[in-house]
């Protein structure tokens, strides 16, 4: 009994607060502390930008699950990751390129008459990366 006590109490005390805190997505949340784990992986030659973007796919699907835009901004995310591995291209240029993708999306998902169901959690992230609204 006490237990439940104790857990009705923190359930309170939890709802309190999201009356005065700004409403985010946990998913996205989860997103932006894997993708933080695996950049100091990254910066300390640990893992690559491939293997990087592979793993956080993992995170993605398993989070998410597939949706167009997200599949879609994923596959082009991972392409850069590995044109940057292989030194095809530089961090300026894939950045560029990353925000010249995400503004077609948008272009295209603000045309599209009915919404995707599921919600793209993971266009919406990369969109917050790049200092970008959300979808």
């Amino acid at each position: 009994m006490p237990r439940i006590i104790s857990a009705l109490l923190l359930l309170a005390a939890l709802a309190g607060c999201a009356t005065t805190m700004p409403w985010t997505d946990s998913r996205q949340d989860t997103l932006r502390q894997e993708a933080e784990y695996l950049s100091g992986l990254v910066k300390t030659h640990k893992i690559t930008k491939t293997q990087a973007a592979d793993r956080l796919n993992i995170k993605r699907v398993a989070l998410i699950g597939h949706n167009a835009y997200d599949d879609e901004v994923f596959d082009y995310y991972h392409h850069l990751a590995e044109e940057r591995d292989h030194n095809r291209i530089g961090q300026a240029e894939s950045q560029s390129l990353m925000k010249k993708k995400l503004a077609e999306v948008r272009a295209r998902y603000q045309q599209e008459k009915e919404k995707p169901r599921k919600a793209p959690v993971f266009t919406d992230f990369v969109m917050e990366l790049y200092g970008l609204p959300a979808l």
